[in-house]
């Protein structure tokens, strides 16, 4: 059948919007939703992700050195790190700007060089507060200045207490009308762990993992979520051989497969 030029430029027209409509590699919803805080710098790599089964990971860098098959999500940690050559599908921004031990950016600072960061990729991840960013102004006045963030990047550090932990997702979510990462989460802290390594018994611990990743797999905006390895105590995932430890293997083993 010969079709006609107005039929073969419509048809054009309709395929190039198609196209343009298809997402771009990889999306926020396109793999799973636990991931991992990895400290590749600690030692920790192929032989962790595998055992945790996570979908995703990060290293509070802008590369990895690993050739893995869960995807690497890049972060600009600090200002320096705003001219950082990253071009991909996610990247996380600043990291805890509020903490002076961590990236220790006012929000002026911030917002002059946001537009280093958000140039980096589709998807942009707000820059994560060391506490809840409803608790102080930092994130709060950071969005006032209307950065382009995709969704609000959470860490979480409260004991093991699942209903606190979605209450205040809850809450952060309703304030910020965006989806939510939680890049980090644990009943304690590092710092916290290496003081009171026994604060949180292992089934207090193993009870919030469940409870926490049962809630967040169910909730569309909850996009994704990593545990944090506090190295020693019950938050730990891994011990001084990289094996994982009770906790480890809790989280590894949860959502359940269906």
């Amino acid at each position: 059948m010969t079709r006609s030029p107005l039929l073969v430029v419509l048809l054009c027209s309709l395929n190039w919007m198609s196209a343009l409509a298809q997402p771009a590699g990889k999306q926020a919803g396109s793999i799973p939703k636990k991931g991992i805080g990895l400290a590749e710098r600690h030692g920790m790599g192929l032989a962790q992700l595998m055992a945790l089964k996570v979908g995703w990971y990060y290293n509070w860098g802008s590369e990895t050195k690993l050739k893995a098959d869960e995807e690497f999500v890049p972060m600009i940690f600090r200002l320096k790190d705003a001219e950082d050559r990253v071009h991909d599908n996610i990247v996380l921004g600043f990291n805890e700007p509020d903490n002076k031990k961590q990236a220790d950016i006012s929000v002026s600072d911030a917002l002059a060089a946001w537009s280093h960061v958000a140039k980096r990729a589709k998807l942009v991840g707000s820059p994560a507060t060391a506490g809840n960013p409803l608790k102080s102004d930092w994130l709060q006045d950071f969005m006032k200045g209307e950065p382009k963030v995709d969704f609000i990047t959470v860490h979480w550090y409260k004991g093991a207490d699942a209903k606190h932990f979605i209450t205040d997702m809850e809450e952060i979510h309703k304030a910020f009308g965006k989806p939510i990462w939680v890049t980090e989460f644990a009943p304690q802290t590092a710092a916290s762990s290496e003081k009171e390594p026994g604060k949180y018994s292992q089934s207090e611990v193993d009870a919030f993992i469940r409870e926490t990743i049962r809630w967040m797999e169910r909730t569309a905006w909850l996009e994704r979520y990593a545990w944090h390895d506090s190295r020693t105590g019950t938050s730990a995932l891994f011990d001084a051989q990289g094996e994982l430890t009770a906790t480890g293997k809790t989280y590894g083993a949860h959502p359940q497969s269906k």
